[in-house]
């Protein structure tokens, strides 16, 4: 281990770069050779080189130093690195912070860029080093949405992929990628749980099963051609979602699709579930035995919805980056979570 004082002599280096990234994340692995392309230009910059691994064992910790080999590490401790975390106020990984070396007396962090990672992608020769920002935490950590047409915001066409695909090919940092616009998947989720309060409302006043009947094979179409083929053109609550999002914001924020069609597949899952136990059940939905199972199930959604529309939070997002990424070594989202 190096002491900090010497690790960070301010009489040798101007600024420090901190690189936070992990083992299970496959974007970090993509930008760690990048990072150690740039490191010797860096510090002909004046500007050191560290590392923070996110990682949640120490045996992944040791993964992260191999791959970042030659570059400082900040030593394994999961407390420090979320403190650092929130003291950036970083959401998602790889991410390179830059920071001034000669400002440590002020009361905030002396950042001179939050967004260290992507401009170094953009100029791994740091031509234009020390890339100086106006800070502005409403704009860090956000996928930049690039000007598009409103015709392409509605059909997907020409450089954003095809009519039938998930999401957009928004972002030029990561062009295999596909993004949904956040504003419209949030409108959508409104109008879905104004479904579910009606259903709510059948299961507990009315007890109607042509209701269950007839709202269930639209609600499975919306969350299976959502699913397959994204917002538009085929779902009906998502086409209107995004003629709401055109009108409403100028820009889309883009999100990453992929998270999305798991959590619609919860949905068309919670879906057809209520439907089953209706069909199961007697004539009337408020006399049959399995009333508490649809009534719970509606609930259920009713919260996704609500939480998803109103709060931004994406309960299939959670699961997926929590838990299935861990059972079935997927891919982590690393825009939605660190």
């Amino acid at each position: 281990l190096v002491p900090t004082e010497i690790a960070l002599d301010d009489s040798q280096y101007d600024y420090v770069a901190i690189f936070f990234g992990a083992d299970y994340c496959p974007h970090c692995k993509l930008f760690a050779p990048k990072l150690l392309e740039s490191y010797d230009i860096l510090k002909a910059k004046k500007c050191k080189v560290i590392a923070a691994s996110n990682d949640r064992t120490i045996e992944a910790f040791d993964n992260t130093s191999a791959k970042v080999a030659g570059i400082d590490m900040i030593p394994y401790d999961v407390t420090l690195t979320r403190k650092m975390r929130d003291l950036f106020d970083l959401k998602t990984i790889p991410a390179v912070v830059i920071l001034s070396n000669s400002e440590h007396q002020n009361d905030t962090p002396p950042i001179v860029t939050l967004d260290g990672r992507n401009k170094l992608v953009e100029d791994p020769k740091a031509t234009r080093f020390p890339w100086p920002f106006a800070r502005d935490k409403s704009t860090e950590n956000k996928t930049e949405a690039p000007v598009i047409s409103g015709w392409d915001r509605f059909i997907i066409s020409g450089k954003y992929g095809k009519w039938y695909s998930l999401g957009h090919k928004a972002n030029p940092l990561h062009p295999e990628k596909e993004y949904m616009d956040e504003n419209a998947v949030r409108i959508r989720a409104g109008l879905l749980n104004i479904i579910t309060w009606l259903a709510l409302m059948n299961v507990l006043f009315l007890g109607n099963q042509m209701f269950v009947r007839v709202v269930w094979p639209f609600v499975a179409w919306e969350f299976v051609a959502s699913s397959l083929f994204g917002l538009t053109p085929l779902a009906p609550f998502g086409t209107i979602a995004v003629l709401g999002s055109m009108l409403l914001h100028l820009q889309p924020l883009w999100k990453p699709a992929q998270p999305k069609r798991f959590a619609w597949a919860i949905g068309l899952t919670l879906a057809t579930l209520c439907f089953t136990f209706v069909m199961i059940g007697k004539d009337q939905l408020g006399a049959t035995k399995y009333t508490w199972l649809v009534g719970s199930t509606v609930v259920t959604c009713n919260i996704f919805t609500w939480l998803e529309s109103a709060c931004g939070f994406c309960a299939g997002c959670f699961i997926w980056n929590n838990y299935l990424t861990k059972w079935f070594n997927l891919e982590e989202c690393a825009e939605c979570k660190i």
